[in-house]
């Protein structure tokens, strides 16, 4: 089934989409950027890794079923999207006005403000423009860098949201898989990032400001689903999202199902059909945010926390949360007329820990040795694929040194738009840190990913019952012609040659709705 996926993905990423468009004016040095209100002030990025033309509509979801994702296509890109940031405030504090190149890494780092011990001692972490930032006498450049003042921490949930998510929604409906990963120490405002408080979420989907990324991510997916049912009623687009929930353990790296936590050591699979994805994990469907904050309530719940000296709530494992989300248009002709699945993952990463901040001993100082160690298998895949993707020569990936670089090996160079938020302290006491996240935040901006549109036309199906029926033809003909034929017929082993022909024919048609050629 791997030849049905094909880049639909338009032109490449340095070309201009609409013809109407002005030509980009020369792009200013990083040294004079003006870091004034008026100069923040800047449009929205015209691209980045999310951004693409948006697509589908919505009807009633129908019982979970899991979908084929295709495996690593050619390099494409897609077009910007026509969105406008609508906070003053965000553009006060400065919004990039360009971003990352389509296939690449988006790297946002996140200055959270200082807590009441931090105030007292000295902040050497420092915002220098909309992209950069300074630590001591070091200067990082990335595509985004929020400074988040104690006042406008409320202010930035909403301003990351506008960067990441929205652009995520957009290539979600229009058929791509696409990731935001959230890393840093431990205590630098990771989970408060992509979750946002528990009372965020008890309070209802849009009551909190705080709300984190998740919830505002899911809020705007399923108000564009009813925008485009609303839009394109004549298409009968039908929409199928299902979502699951997993802690990747870093003691042994078990897998554990949150919406179940009765199922542990969860065993990943990968299949040329389906991709990778774990046996036995819950999935639920959803059609309202309501259905998803119940799931995000409980498997938070169920995640492994524990008090360090730095949090008292210190994340001890990775979580993952994701949607799989499967639009069909139908017509009246024959019931089909294209199938587009994409995957959304929004990974929380346990934080990094130095012994010598945290304090750590006994169980917590063994959770610091397996995180650290989890984080660095992860690094080492990262300056793998930048050494890659920069040198441009083939080498051996290592995606399978631990379970959680081999479940998300789509979104960390293979067919995925991946936003990463790198979150730092602003603290003396936290440089080794900060200056280890900077870095690690530098490589991963380095790493290309081969994100396509993934989707099934009409002609796709059309192709593939001429070749069905070319099949059927050449069995009628080796059966029909003798001595002869039987003579052929053993070369290809007949018994073994009937069953993957009607196992194909019986697993495309149950898999896009077809009753019959």
């Amino acid at each position: 089934m791997k030849a049905l996926f094909h880049s639909r993905s338009g032109r490449a990423a340095e070309t201009l989409t609409p013809s109407s468009q002005k030509q980009r004016p020369p792009r200013v040095p990083k040294e004079n950027v003006d870091p004034s209100p008026a100069a923040a002030a800047a449009p929205p990025p015209e691209s980045s890794p999310f951004r693409s033309p948006s697509s589908g509509g919505a009807k009633p979801l129908a019982p979970k079923n899991r979908s084929p994702l295709p495996p690593r296509p050619p390099q494409g890109s897609s077009n910007p999207l026509k969105r406008k940031l609508s906070l003053e405030t965000l553009l006060e504090n400065g919004v990039p006005p360009a971003s990352a190149s389509d296939s690449g890494v988006q790297v946002i780092v996140r200055i959270r403000p200082p807590n009441g011990e931090e105030e007292e001692g000295d902040l050497i972490v420092q915002k220098t423009s909309w992209n950069s930032v300074s630590i001591l006498d070091h200067t990082f450049t990335f595509d985004s860098v929020a400074d988040v003042g104690s006042t406008q921490a409320i202010v930035y949930q909403e301003a990351l949201f506008q960067l990441v998510g929205i652009p995520l929604v957009e290539n979600c409906l229009a058929g791509f898989n696409s990731s935001i990963f959230a890393y840093g120490q431990t205590g630098s405002g990771k989970t408060y990032t992509m979750w946002g408080p528990p009372s965020a979420l008890s309070e209802g989907s849009s009551l909190s400001s705080e709300r984190g990324l998740t919830p505002r991510v899911f809020e705007l997916l399923f108000s564009r689903i009813a925008e485009e049912q609303a839009k394109h009623s004549d298409k009968q687009l039908i929409y199928h999202c299902c979502c699951s929930f997993l802690e990747a353990s870093i003691y042994n790296e078990q897998i554990t199902d949150l919406l179940d936590p009765t199922q542990r050591n969860l065993q990943i699979r990968e299949d040329t059909k389906v991709g990778v994805y774990v046996d036995n994990l819950t999935e639920e469907n959803v059609c309202t945010m309501k259905d998803v904050t119940q799931l995000l309530i409980k498997g938070l719940a169920n995640r492994r926390t524990g008090a360090t000296s730095v949090n008292v709530e210190s994340s001890r494992s990775h979580c993952v949360f994701t949607c799989i989300v499967k639009c069909q248009s139908k017509n009246t002709a024959d019931g089909f007329n294209s199938l587009r699945i994409s995957r959304i993952n929004l990974v929380d990463l346990a934080g990094s820990e130095r012994q010598k901040l945290t304090d750590a001993a006994g169980e917590r100082l063994r959770e610091a040795g397996n995180i650290n160690r989890s984080l660095s298998q992860l690094g080492n895949l990262i300056n793998i694929l930048a050494e890659v993707s920069q040198s441009g020569k083939h080498r051996h990936i290592p995606y399978r040194d631990s379970k959680l670089t081999f479940l998300l090996q789509e979104s960390l160079g293979g067919n995925a738009k991946l936003a990463m938020i790198c979150a730092i302290s602003p603290s003396q006491s936290c440089k080794s840190e900060s200056f280890s996240t900077l870095r690690f935040a530098q490589r991963a901006k380095a790493i290309k990913n081969k994100a396509v549109v993934n989707e099934i036309t009409q002609d796709d199906v059309n192709v593939l019952r001429e070749q069905i029926r070319q099949l059927k033809d050449e069995l009628l003909r080796m059966k029909s012609n003798g001595a002869a034929g039987r003579r052929k017929w053993k070369l290809f082993d007949r018994m073994e040659r009937e069953e993957e022909f009607k196992s194909f024919e019986n697993e495309f048609m149950s898999c896009y709705g077809i009753t019959s050629f």
